[in-house]
């Protein structure tokens, strides 16, 4: 997950974006979207205690915060099948996909 709450408070203390990158581990675009978007929203520092990273995502990109989670493969399950003859990777992928999705 970005760390938006790092990016805004690095931003706050007057940092570049190149430091706020290496910083907080994400491209100058991810930096340059966030402050962007901060801007618009008017989002004032510090925030607020009670807002949590995910409400943050989720005011921040409320269109990417519509994710689903998606539970993670049994990878015994996927190792098992693998010894078989004619399965492979991709076959055991569509299966997963179709039991997620």
């Amino acid at each position: 997950m970005t760390k938006y709450r790092e990016i805004l408070r690095l931003t706050a203390l007057g940092f570049s974006q190149r430091d706020i990158c290496s910083s907080a581990g994400v491209s100058q675009k991810t930096v340059s979207k966030v402050q962007k978007r901060a801007r618009e929203l008017q989002l004032p520092w510090p925030l607020d205690e009670s807002m949590t990273d995910i409400a943050l995502s989720r005011k921040l990109f409320p269109h990417e915060a519509v994710r689903t989670e998606r539970r993670m493969p049994d990878f015994e399950y996927v190792r098992k099948e693998l010894q078989r003859n004619g399965v492979t990777k991709k076959l055991l992928w569509t299966e997963y996909l179709e039991e997620c999705c």
